[in-house]
């Protein structure tokens, strides 16, 4: 949205000292006091300032929109055993498609912004407060008489997941009406990032939203029953990331078809789109090309544990696009990425950086 010289001026002026008061800012530009409150309301609804102090919206801004839960994580230690007491060794981590992402990206020096929903309950406060320390968490709504997500997987011993759960009912929160009334956060950021833990309307919502306002829109996939979260018309969505079984799902195919795959989705309206599956590469294609990428594999004695593969590829690639690189280049860093995070027993490498990214592309060969 375009702003005039006034409300120009006063931004100026909040960029120096974010605590300054109406009084002084009207001293400073010869206006009344209830002139620079109309200014501030303004630019305040036109996603220029977030309250008071005032913050002001950053450039390249981050919004990630979408699940944030507790991961509940059993590693087997023999094989699955149906219908029996299985031992395990047990971890909990903080998860959700976004919000890993989110992780990521924080990592990876964006400004991020998670925008989710918690319960009003002992897990809820303790995820806001562990993740406040790394991106903006104020609209992450706690949520009365709902449970905080909650997610449960058990890892065979080859770091592959044997069976997951998940209890996330409270997601069905995050409608159209919820993404509405954050509007004003969502005009903070050139990126918008969701994933399919959102309602179909509220995708839509967002798809409305970013064309409207010229974001740009990435939508990641979350699993096969959650791809009827995603609307039929993609027109303008930036990209699209997901699985194979996940494409598979929306366009209710067994066609395991990379490559027709998606041209599906550039017809559904997308500008790009990536497919994945797994230690067999990936697919990615824009109006222009397609391109395989192989898996960076690595010896089946270094992974510990694959969860968090996925966000973790889409990160890099996201953080790649983000910040001008080229699709391949993106998608490359998106192997680097997965292939380091399975070699930790975290959903999000606590290690990654830049650095250490550009680090393992330039150390390996990934054609």
């Amino acid at each position: 949205m375009e702003i005039n010289e006034n409300e120009k001026k006063i931004l100026e002026i909040l960029k120096k000292d974010p605590f300054v008061n109406q009084k002084y800012i009207a001293y400073k530009l010869s206006l009344s006091r209830s002139a620079i409150a109309n200014l501030i309301s303004g630019l305040q609804e036109k996603g220029y300032i977030l309250g008071k102090p005032y913050l002001l919206k950053k450039e390249n801004y981050v919004t990630c929109v979408g699940s944030a839960n507790l991961d509940y994580s059993f590693r087997l230690e023999e094989g699955m055993i149906l219908g029996t007491s299985n031992p395990v060794q047990s971890s909990i981590s903080y998860g959700g498609v976004v919000r890993n992402i989110a992780d990521n990206l924080s990592r990876l020096n964006h400004q991020v912004s998670l925008m989710s929903v918690v319960g009003e309950d002992s897990m809820g406060d303790d995820l806001i407060d562990t993740t406040k320390h790394l991106m903006n968490v104020f609209a992450t709504d706690k949520i009365s008489n709902e449970s905080t997500g909650s997610y449960y997987s058990v890892i065979g011993k080859d770091g592959e997941m044997v069976v997951g759960f998940a209890n996330m009912s409270i997601n069905n929160r995050m409608n159209r009406e919820w993404v509405l009334s954050h509007r004003r956060h969502l005009n903070m950021s050139s990126w918008i990032i969701a994933d399919s833990n959102i309602t179909k309307d509220a995708l839509e919502t967002l798809i409305e939203f970013s064309e409207s306002e010229k974001k740009k829109l990435a939508i990641i996939g979350v699993s096969g029953p959650k791809m009827k979260n995603i609307p039929d018309d993609l027109s303008g969505v930036e990209i699209i990331i997901c699985n194979l079984d996940e494409s598979q799902s929306y366009f209710k195919t067994n066609n395991d078809d990379l490559k027709e795959l998606s041209k599906l989705w550039l017809n559904k309206g997308v500008k790009k789109a990536i497919i994945t599956a797994g230690k067999n590469g990936c697919v990615y294609m824009d109006r222009l090309n397609t391109k395989y990428q192989a898996a960076f594999l690595i010896p089946e004695d270094f992974v510990i544990d694959v969860t968090g593969a996925g966000d973790a590829f889409s990160s890099a690639v996201l953080h790649g696009l983000i910040h001008g690189e080229t699709f391949d280049k993106s998608v490359k860093l998106g192997v680097v990425s997965s292939s380091l995070t399975i070699q930790t027993k975290a959903v999000v490498n606590p290690k990654l950086s830049i650095k250490l990214l550009n680090k393992e592309l330039e150390k390996n060969e990934i054609i």
